[in-house]
């Protein structure tokens, strides 16, 4: 089933599935109207919300996360869809989760929809990113390790998967690059030093402005909602 009319209307739920903004949800039901955006990093993914809202409400976030983009894909690989549509549906779920419609095209990382997408895809290269994970995880440097999972991810993929496969993986790079870099041109304005400000995006997700802990300083926090 890869006819194009169906294609495209999984794309679509995809999108709109990845990009339910369930970390922003659920801190604003749990947390009386808190918004996690206007703290730490401003992102509404799992580390933030565990951070500031707390780990009852982070538990159920990153299963939530990664369920948005394994359901998609799965659904679509039960459905008998293409290899190729699987990767294209993929990639669109991604993208709902960094940029979805529901926040005004600012959404999360997309590190956790990323993950729950690739498992259908390449099971080599889903266990490949949980190492990566793990390894962060002890080291304390889950960023780096989000990075450094992300770039092997293509290759691992290529050679247990084939080249469509590695393709779409490396899509899912390009994406998650590009939801670090966001708002780095107005940074580099305010702060300057943009190769530095690239590094330390791309490498680190650090922005100044954004600490780990506490309130957001930057001139990027959203206004406050009545």
């Amino acid at each position: 089933m890869s006819v194009p009319w169906q294609v495209a209307g999984m794309c679509a739920i995809g999108y709109l599935i990845g990009g339910i903004p369930a970390g922003w949800l659920l801190v604003r039901w749990q947390r009386y109207g808190l918004d996690v955006r206007r703290y730490g990093s401003g992102n509404i993914g799992t580390s933030n919300v565990y951070r500031h809202a707390g780990f009852d409400v982070a538990v159920i976030v990153g299963p939530l996360q990664f369920a948005q983009g394994l359901a998609p894909v799965l659904a679509a690989r039960l459905l008998g869809f293409s290899l190729g549509a699987q990767v294209l549906i993929a990639v669109c779920t991604v993208f709902g989760n960094g940029w979805p419609v529901y926040l005004r095209f600012n959404g999360g990382r997309g590190v956790a929809v990323a993950t729950g997408a690739v498992g259908p895809l390449t099971i080599a290269g889903f266990i490949a990113l949980l190492m990566c994970y793990a390894w962060g995880a002890i080291r304390g440097r889950i960023a780096l390790a989000v990075a450094v999972a992300f770039v092997i991810l293509p290759v691992v993929a290529f050679f247990f998967n084939g080249p469509m496969v590695a393709v779409g993986c490396a899509a899912l790079l390009v994406l998650l690059m590009l939801r670090r870099m966001e708002g780095l041109p107005s940074d580099t304005r305010v702060y300057g030093h943009f190769w530095r400000r690239l590094f330390e995006r791309l490498v680190l997700d650090e922005r100044p402005g954004r600490p780990l802990m506490g309130p957001r300083t930057d001139p990027g926090v959203p206004p406050l909602r009545k």
